[in-house]
């Protein structure tokens, strides 16, 4: 016979899990009603994220991991160093439209910033222990990681967005405030990162680390997620709300086209340097200018986003080739030269993903990768720890004669000896990831989304 405390005790886990399953509906029926919102080439290119991350969280020998897929040890530019950059950008992206349909739902600001808050903390410490499962030391709480990184960029890049729209700033001069405001905090940690050299050794980010987190950090030399670099990474972010702010524009009502005549002196009088003067001055003034953006903004809304896609890539390519003469690319302390070629590419993957998927309405084969997307921290998190637990299992290698842990073993005794050391770890993880993807279809079979 069970006691009556016993009996308590269910009835308040039963409770608590009808509580969890009617928030879990209420969630589905709000997404679902703001499904309009959605813009599909964010989620495909998180889906697309989430994949890599399972290959990088899934190697099958961590001692001989391909140098492209390890995030550099100081200066470098590698695969996966854009990794964590791209998932801040379509994080900085998606704030916008956050904020947007639960402002439409007739939610307050200040409710809305709460919300905000509730998911940081949960994020981060989502982080705290994910830094104890799966991370370098397990020994200790590694205060910075990842998830944290996240946590607080997402945190306070979003209380800057709904701070300025309290101001009544639009979209439109919102994508270039945060533009110019990205770039100077940039420069400024960039400045501070290496005022005393370029080197490891003399990084104030790796001084500050040593001396604030002591045993609370990663164990290499440079923590990838350092104290200063988790501040260091708002930049991105705010790269990324530009680009949120771009998908999210309104077309612009009755906007007056400026009339101005440009004059045609080549055209009609033939080639000479007074013409070519005279025509350059009548294309390149105040006026003209004028002219062109009023009739510009004119056309279509969506040529419009493509436009400015492109051309702020552009700039932000040019810049980063520039600056990257004399600093050098770091991910570490995010460098301004690594800050703008992450951003470029990311401008420019995402204006033919926006095409694709958003205008031609591309469909075939995307669905299992955006819905993976639209799970991405659940994702990610479920296979660390199925991985984790895996891999505890230990098996004696016949090659070797020791007792090695799951992926270790495998890779060892079946991927090894076929490809050879410098791509087996990468075998393994390519095996592994491509079974994951095939199970992720129960994702989009059951309808399953869940997201903090």
């Amino acid at each position: 016979m069970e006691t009556i405390n016993e009996a308590k005790i269910k009835i308040k886990f039963y409770k608590k899990i009808a509580d969890l399953k009617s928030k879990y509906k209420e969630k589905r029926e709000f997404d679902k009603k703001y499904e309009n919102l959605r813009i599909n080439s964010i989620d495909f290119l998180r889906g697309i994220l989430v994949i890599f991350t399972i290959f990088l969280i899934s190697q099958g020998l961590e001692g001989n991991i391909e140098k492209t897929f390890i995030i550099s040890k100081w200066n470098g530019f590698n695969i996966a160093d854009i990794l964590l950059p791209f998932f801040l950008l379509i994080m900085g992206m998606s704030i916008p439209f956050y904020v947007k349909k639960n402002h439409q739902e007739g939610k307050i600001i200040a409710e809305i910033s709460r919300s905000i808050f509730k998911r940081a903390v949960i994020i981060f410490v989502i982080g705290l222990i994910y830094s104890i499962l799966f991370l370098q030391s397990k020994a200790n709480v590694r205060l910075t990681g990842p998830y944290q990184l996240i946590a607080i960029n997402y945190l306070l890049c979003s209380m800057i967005y709904i701070g300025f729209l309290k101001k009544k700033i639009k979209n439109n001069a919102l994508t270039y405030i945060f533009i110019s405001l990205g770039a100077i905090l940039s420069l400024i940690f960039t400045i501070v990162a290496f005022k005393n050299g370029a080197g490891i050794e003399k990084s104030v980010f790796t001084s500050v680390d040593k001396s604030v987190l002591k045993g609370f950090a990663s164990s290499a030399a440079a923590d990838p997620e350092g104290l200063l670099a988790t501040f260091s990474a708002i930049p991105i972010t705010m790269y990324g709300i530009s680009i949120g702010c771009i998908l999210n524009k309104k077309p612009i009502e009755h906007k007056k086209y400026v009339r101005y005549k440009r004059t045609h002196m080549i055209k009609e009088h033939g080639f000479s340097k007074e013409n070519l003067l005279i025509d350059m001055k009548s294309r390149f003034n105040l006026k003209s200018i004028k002219s062109f953006l009023s009739n510009y903004y004119r056309i279509n809304n969506e040529a419009k986003k493509i436009v400015n896609l492109f051309v702020l890539g552009l700039l932000m390519y040019i810049l980063s080739a520039i600056t990257g003469a004399w600093i050098p690319m770091n991910r570490n302390v995010f460098s301004l030269p690594f800050v703008l070629r992450c951003c470029a590419i990311m401008f420019f993957v995402i204006d033919i993903f926006y095409i694709l998927f958003d205008i031609i309405k591309l469909d075939f084969g995307t669905k299992l990768v955006r819905r993976i997307g639209q799970n991405a921290l659940f994702v990610t998190i479920t296979i660390s720890a199925i991985n984790g637990i895996i891999n505890l299992i230990k098996i004696k290698s016949i090659y070797t004669g020791t007792w090695l842990h799951f992926n270790n073993w495998f890779t060892t005794d079946f991927i090894l000896p076929i490809t050879g050391i410098e791509k087996a770890s990468t075998v393994y993880a390519l095996v592994l990831t491509v079974i994951w993807v095939l199970l992720l279809n129960l994702l989009d079979k059951y309808d399953i989304k869940i997201s903090i």
